[in-house]
Protein backbone atom coordinates (compact mmCIF):
# COMPACT_ATOMS: atom_id res chain seq x y z
CA UNK A 1 0.00 0.00 0.00
CA UNK A 2 1.69 3.62 -1.19
CA UNK A 3 0.85 6.63 0.86
CA UNK A 4 1.62 5.29 4.37
CA UNK A 5 3.39 7.67 6.51
CA UNK A 6 5.73 5.47 8.51
CA UNK A 7 6.08 7.24 12.05
CA UNK A 8 8.55 6.34 15.42
CA UNK A 9 6.83 4.30 18.02
CA UNK A 10 4.64 6.73 20.73
CA UNK A 11 5.92 6.95 24.16
CA UNK A 12 5.03 9.67 26.33
CA UNK A 13 5.62 13.27 27.59
CA UNK A 14 7.06 14.48 24.01
CA UNK A 15 9.81 11.15 23.87
CA UNK A 16 9.60 8.40 21.73
CA UNK A 17 9.54 4.87 22.55
CA UNK A 18 13.18 4.27 21.89
CA UNK A 19 14.15 7.56 24.04
CA UNK A 20 12.62 6.14 26.79
CA UNK A 21 14.08 2.93 26.26
CA UNK A 22 17.64 4.80 26.26
CA UNK A 23 16.63 6.70 29.66
CA UNK A 24 15.62 3.26 31.18
CA UNK A 25 18.87 1.88 30.15
CA UNK A 26 21.03 4.72 31.07
CA UNK A 27 19.59 4.56 34.64
CA UNK A 28 20.46 0.90 35.11
CA UNK A 29 23.68 1.65 34.55
CA UNK A 30 23.94 4.58 36.68
CA UNK A 31 22.13 2.69 39.52
CA UNK A 32 24.19 -0.59 38.45
CA UNK A 33 27.41 2.14 39.46
CA UNK A 34 25.42 3.23 42.86
CA UNK A 35 25.34 -0.42 43.92
CA UNK A 36 27.99 -2.60 42.86
CA UNK A 37 30.30 0.25 43.16
CA UNK A 38 28.98 0.67 47.39
CA UNK A 39 27.20 -2.59 48.57
CA UNK A 40 28.80 -4.59 45.79
CA UNK A 41 27.80 -7.46 43.22
CA UNK A 42 26.49 -10.24 45.32
CA UNK A 43 24.25 -8.66 47.42
CA UNK A 44 22.62 -6.48 45.01
CA UNK A 45 19.66 -8.21 43.16
CA UNK A 46 17.62 -7.43 39.75
CA UNK A 47 14.63 -6.70 41.98
CA UNK A 48 17.38 -4.19 44.16
CA UNK A 49 18.43 -2.70 41.25
CA UNK A 50 14.86 -2.31 39.33
CA UNK A 51 13.69 -0.42 42.30
CA UNK A 52 16.50 2.35 42.61
CA UNK A 53 16.67 2.79 38.92
CA UNK A 54 12.17 2.66 39.21
CA UNK A 55 12.11 0.49 35.94
CA UNK A 56 10.36 -2.72 36.00
CA UNK A 57 11.75 -6.26 35.85
CA UNK A 58 10.83 -6.59 32.09
CA UNK A 59 12.39 -3.35 31.43
CA UNK A 60 15.28 -4.61 32.53
CA UNK A 61 15.54 -7.90 30.57
CA UNK A 62 14.71 -5.94 27.52
CA UNK A 63 18.72 -5.08 27.82
CA UNK A 64 20.41 -7.07 30.33
CA UNK A 65 20.12 -10.51 29.81
CA UNK A 66 21.06 -11.10 33.94
CA UNK A 67 22.61 -9.15 36.59
CA UNK A 68 26.27 -10.20 35.53
CA UNK A 69 25.55 -8.58 32.24
CA UNK A 70 25.04 -5.20 33.66
CA UNK A 71 27.96 -5.52 35.92
CA UNK A 72 30.01 -6.92 32.28
CA UNK A 73 28.53 -3.75 30.60
CA UNK A 74 29.30 -1.67 33.49
CA UNK A 75 32.92 -2.55 33.75
CA UNK A 76 33.93 -2.34 29.74
CA UNK A 77 31.95 1.01 28.99
CA UNK A 78 34.34 2.13 32.59
CA UNK A 79 37.49 1.07 30.76
CA UNK A 80 36.28 2.34 27.36
CA UNK A 81 36.01 5.91 28.94
CA UNK A 82 39.36 5.09 30.69
CA UNK A 83 41.08 3.80 27.03
CA UNK A 84 40.05 6.82 25.71
CA UNK A 85 41.51 9.31 28.16
CA UNK A 86 45.17 7.41 27.89
CA UNK A 87 45.07 7.13 24.54
CA UNK A 88 44.76 10.87 24.01
CA UNK A 89 47.69 11.81 26.44
CA UNK A 90 50.12 9.15 24.71
CA UNK A 91 49.03 10.76 21.49
CA UNK A 92 49.44 14.44 22.86
CA UNK A 93 52.37 15.94 20.81
CA UNK A 94 52.63 18.73 23.42
CA UNK A 95 53.73 15.92 25.95
CA UNK A 96 57.39 15.00 25.23
CA UNK A 97 57.64 11.30 24.75
CA UNK A 98 59.44 10.54 27.43
CA UNK A 99 56.71 11.86 30.51
CA UNK A 100 54.11 10.77 28.16
CA UNK A 101 53.55 7.47 30.29
CA UNK A 102 53.54 9.21 33.71
CA UNK A 103 50.73 11.68 32.68
CA UNK A 104 48.87 8.38 30.92
CA UNK A 105 49.36 6.86 34.61
CA UNK A 106 47.61 9.84 36.35
CA UNK A 107 44.91 9.78 33.34
CA UNK A 108 44.24 6.26 34.40
CA UNK A 109 44.22 6.51 38.25
CA UNK A 110 41.96 9.51 37.82
CA UNK A 111 39.50 7.70 35.64
CA UNK A 112 39.42 5.16 38.62
CA UNK A 113 40.61 6.43 42.03
CA UNK A 114 38.23 10.10 41.89
CA UNK A 115 35.22 7.92 41.84
CA UNK A 116 36.05 4.60 44.52
CA UNK A 117 32.99 3.18 42.83
CA UNK A 118 34.25 2.47 39.29
CA UNK A 119 37.71 1.69 40.78
CA UNK A 120 35.62 -1.13 43.34
CA UNK A 121 33.80 -2.70 39.96
CA UNK A 122 37.19 -2.45 37.82
CA UNK A 123 39.47 -4.34 40.45
CA UNK A 124 37.46 -5.96 42.46
CA UNK A 125 33.41 -6.95 41.48
CA UNK A 126 34.27 -7.90 38.65
CA UNK A 127 36.62 -10.47 40.00
CA UNK A 128 35.53 -14.42 40.45
CA UNK A 129 32.10 -13.84 39.28
CA UNK A 130 32.45 -16.17 35.84
CA UNK A 131 34.64 -17.39 32.75
CA UNK A 132 31.97 -14.36 30.98
CA UNK A 133 33.13 -12.18 33.37
CA UNK A 134 36.66 -13.00 33.98
CA UNK A 135 37.09 -13.46 29.78
CA UNK A 136 35.94 -9.43 29.46
CA UNK A 137 38.61 -9.07 32.04
CA UNK A 138 41.37 -10.21 30.29
CA UNK A 139 40.33 -8.56 26.86
CA UNK A 140 40.78 -5.10 29.04
CA UNK A 141 44.22 -6.56 30.51
CA UNK A 142 45.63 -7.73 27.12
CA UNK A 143 44.49 -4.19 25.33
CA UNK A 144 46.20 -1.78 27.85
CA UNK A 145 48.96 -4.22 28.15
CA UNK A 146 49.07 -3.70 24.25
CA UNK A 147 49.39 0.33 24.74
CA UNK A 148 52.33 -0.30 27.57
CA UNK A 149 54.49 -2.34 25.08
CA UNK A 150 53.78 -0.11 22.20
CA UNK A 151 55.03 2.76 24.18
CA UNK A 152 58.01 0.96 25.36
CA UNK A 153 58.50 -0.17 21.64
CA UNK A 154 58.50 3.24 20.78
CA UNK A 155 61.34 4.40 22.89
CA UNK A 156 63.22 1.04 22.07
CA UNK A 157 62.65 2.58 18.61
CA UNK A 158 64.54 6.09 19.48
CA UNK A 159 67.09 4.56 21.05
CA UNK A 160 66.48 4.92 24.77
CA UNK A 161 65.23 1.40 25.34
CA UNK A 162 67.11 -1.89 23.96
CA UNK A 163 65.30 -3.60 21.38
CA UNK A 164 63.56 -6.23 22.84
CA UNK A 165 60.04 -8.29 23.49
CA UNK A 166 58.49 -6.25 26.24
CA UNK A 167 55.07 -7.47 26.50
CA UNK A 168 55.86 -9.41 30.23
CA UNK A 169 57.03 -5.91 31.13
CA UNK A 170 54.08 -4.70 30.22
CA UNK A 171 51.42 -7.25 31.36
CA UNK A 172 53.32 -6.89 34.59
CA UNK A 173 52.94 -3.54 34.93
CA UNK A 174 49.15 -3.96 34.09
CA UNK A 175 49.08 -5.91 37.63
CA UNK A 176 50.88 -3.76 39.31
CA UNK A 177 48.27 -0.89 38.76
CA UNK A 178 45.70 -3.69 39.87
CA UNK A 179 47.04 -4.12 43.12
CA UNK A 180 47.96 -0.67 43.78
CA UNK A 181 44.30 0.68 42.97
CA UNK A 182 43.11 -1.75 45.82
CA UNK A 183 45.58 -1.50 48.61
CA UNK A 184 45.00 2.49 47.94
CA UNK A 185 41.13 1.99 47.85
CA UNK A 186 41.28 -0.08 51.35
CA UNK A 187 44.14 2.84 52.55
CA UNK A 188 47.01 0.43 53.18
CA UNK A 189 49.28 1.99 51.55
CA UNK A 190 48.84 5.92 53.48
CA UNK A 191 49.53 8.05 50.02
CA UNK A 192 47.21 10.62 48.03
CA UNK A 193 46.54 9.62 44.52
CA UNK A 194 49.22 12.30 43.41
CA UNK A 195 52.08 10.14 45.74
CA UNK A 196 50.88 7.42 43.95
CA UNK A 197 50.89 8.64 40.57
CA UNK A 198 54.65 9.80 41.63
CA UNK A 199 55.57 6.13 43.16
CA UNK A 200 54.47 4.52 40.05
CA UNK A 201 56.23 7.06 37.31
CA UNK A 202 59.26 6.22 39.58
CA UNK A 203 59.10 2.35 39.54
CA UNK A 204 58.66 2.23 35.66
CA UNK A 205 61.44 5.44 35.22
CA UNK A 206 63.56 3.31 37.85
CA UNK A 207 62.82 -0.06 35.10
CA UNK A 208 63.36 1.94 32.15
CA UNK A 209 66.53 3.47 33.20
CA UNK A 210 67.50 -0.06 34.35
CA UNK A 211 66.90 -1.61 31.01
CA UNK A 212 68.68 1.05 29.34
CA UNK A 213 71.50 0.96 31.26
Amino acid sequence: MTGVKKTARRGYGGRSAEELSAERRQRLMDTGLELFGTDGYLPTTVEKLCSHAKVTTRHFYEHFRDREALLIALFEDILADTRNRVVAVMLDPEIPAERRFEAALDVFLAAHLDDPRRARITTQEILGVSARAEAARNQVISGFAALIEAYLGSLATAGKLPVRNYRVLAVGIVGAMHELQIAWLDGSLGVSRRELVDELGFLVAAMVKGASA
